[in-house]
């Protein structure tokens, strides 16, 4: 091969540990870039094969970059202030794409909440790609079904169905002495609603109309002739507010009577719905049958909207009349009346105000400024089998599938593949003590490569100089 023989081969070496230094050298560069996966340099040697009659000879020709590898070994997972900040603890991509549709992958979880439209909002990076997920409820999905959740900027109203309350019946208060019910003494046209404060109590609570205006209600109740034994009255705290017209009931929807067994449980219910602002007996009118269902459900007409509520009194009457009661039932005991739980399911209008939590399973939780709170997406991760066959650097921290190869979809969560931790994100994984020593070996590769060069340079010239 001679002289210009070896100047090639010491060229081949300069050219190798160059493309070596490049890649160290990038993957220092990016040693603080999140969710980098840094590059491995394969060298190969190169050599040439010739048969002389029986003899086969082989020389060697150099060396040759057999391949540029991505390690895709995990980075470290640091803790930041922001909760859509996400870093995947496993295996996984987040699938993202742009505006006209195209498909990337990435494990830079580096988001924020950004406007789409007058009415949503979605989780995008800072490059303006959309995350990708799918309904709350999803338990799988694929490639084409993924899309940019959206999160309403708005959280409509929700009217109350549900009002959830634990009372105590005060045991002292003495029985009637004759029977004065409590539905004959209200009457909403005069000014004074229930005539001489006929009552031993009043519980007051709220709930909301379709609107989302905050209404008030009375719970009257009075102990009525026969032992151990409660009338109650439901009614709006302003009659006015009834849409279904005047009348003596205007205002009131739900009349009852419960009964106290020895140990202060309710042992009997009997409830009538007031349907009729000009009219009510429940001497003549038969009580509802809740046996069907289950708990008293009566409507209630505010402003001309009609929306059926269930009082839940902390019992339940089963389908054979029996009744069962809650873990905290509403009790008559010697104690004054006291509301020891009370809720109900209906709110205002709500508008975005932040997200708090992505959960490992991928569930983006929006909270609103009715405090309230809504599933509105579940983010779900790609996972490819092979990634160096099947994924394509194109930067930013982004890659591409190449042509023919079909991520695997899967819901993130502790038993899978990888799980989201919210309020983190993956470092770079580059070891540096490892590129130090890598550069190192290059240096010292590329010194004596040079130095082949110019001493096949020099011997070149000593023998044309004899010449």
């Amino acid at each position: 091969m001679g002289l210009f023989g070896a100047m090639y081969i010491g060229y081949s070496g300069v050219l190798t540990t160059s493309m070596g230094m490049n890649v160290s050298a990038d993957n220092i560069s990016n040693l603080n870039t999140t969710g980098f996966k840094g590059s491995r340099y394969e060298f190969a040697n190169a050599l040439v094969e010739a048969y002389a009659e029986t003899f086969r000879r082989e020389k060697g020709l150099g060396s040759n970059v057999k391949a540029i590898r991505t390690l895709f070994n995990q980075g470290a997972i640091v803790t930041t202030d922001s909760p859509t900040d996400l870093a995947i603890s496993g295996k996984g991509f987040f699938v993202v794409s742009d505006q006209k549709g195209n498909i990337f992958f990435t494990r830079d979880g580096q988001f924020f909440v950004n406007q789409v439209d007058e009415q949503h909002l979605a989780l995008q990076n800072s490059m303006g790609l959309y995350l990708l997920g799918s309904t709350p409820d999803s338990t799988s999905a694929d490639l084409t079904s993924l899309k940019p959740y959206l999160i309403p900027k708005v959280m409509p109203p929700k009217s109350t169905s549900n009002i959830d309350l634990q009372l105590i019946f005060d045991s002292t208060k003495p029985v009637e002495p004759i029977n004065d019910p409590l539905w004959q003494s209200y009457d909403a046209t005069s000014s004074n609603i229930i005539e001489n404060q006929k009552f031993d109590y009043v519980f007051d609570f709220y709930g909301y109309d379709s609107f989302g205006n905050k209404t008030n209600f009375k719970l009257y109740v009075d102990r009525t002739s026969n032992l151990n034994e409660y009338e109650l009255l439901f009614a709006l705290e302003d009659p006015a507010l009834d849409g279904r017209g005047s009348g003596k009931y205007q205002g009131a929807f739900l009349y009852g009577r419960l009964s106290f067994g020895g140990n202060g449980d309710i042992v009997g219910a009997n409830f009538w719905e007031i349907t009729n602002p000009s009219s009510f007996d429940p001497t003549i009118d038969p009580p509802m049958d809740l046996t069907a269902l289950g708990r008293p459900q009566f409507q209630v007409n505010i402003g001309g909207a009609t929306q059926t509520i269930t009082l839940n009194l902390g019992f339940r009457v089963e389908p054979d009349g029996s009744i069962t009661r809650s873990a905290n039932p509403s009790k008559l005991q010697a104690n004054p009346f006291a509301q020891l739980y009370f809720n109900q399911d209906g709110y205002p209008v709500g508008v975005f105000d932040k997200i708090e939590v992505i959960t490992e399973e991928g569930k983006v939780v929006a909270w609103y400024t009715n405090n309230k709170n809504i599933e509105v997406s579940k983010i779900f991760l790609a996972d490819f089998s092979g990634y160096e066959e099947n994924l394509i650097k194109v930067g930013n921290g982004l890659f591409m599938a190449r042509e023919g190869a079909q991520p695997f979809i899967f819901s993130p969560g502790v038993f899978e593949r990888g799980r989201l931790l919210s309020g983190a994100l993956e470092n770079s994984n580059v070891d540096l003590a490892s590129e130090m020593v890598s550069l190192i070996t290059l240096q010292r590769a590329f010194q004596s490569n040079t130095r082949v060069i110019t001493t096949a340079d020099q011997m070149l010239e000593d023998f044309l100089s004899k010449r």
